[in-house]
């Protein structure tokens, strides 16, 4: 992270709407991307994102920034995976 800046690579498995819901997070942790490239190959996607580190974010450091982002990745697939079982079991 320099002067309140801090670049991000994702590398993950292709999900609906998964980008939306990684910007909003971003965005209600207060660092909002400035910039975002998207790859994809086959079912993975890699996201490079530059982020803005804003005055009131409390992530302080890139291994905060990197445990949030764990965690939203991992809510998402949490979510995908409870929305599978409920659409098997009807």
């Amino acid at each position: 992270m320099v002067e309140g800046h801090a670049s991000l690579k994702v590398l993950s498995r292709r999900r609906p709407k998964q980008l939306l819901r990684l910007v909003a997070g971003l965005q209600q942790l207060r660092i909002p991307p400035l910039h975002l490239n998207v790859t994809t190959v086959d079912a993975m996607v890699l996201y490079s994102f530059s982020l803005k580190v804003e005055d009131g974010s409390k992530l302080g450091s890139v291994e905060d920034i990197a445990a949030a982002v764990h965690e939203i990745l991992a809510r998402i697939q949490r979510e995908e995976e409870e929305a599978g079982r409920l659409s098997s079991s009807s």
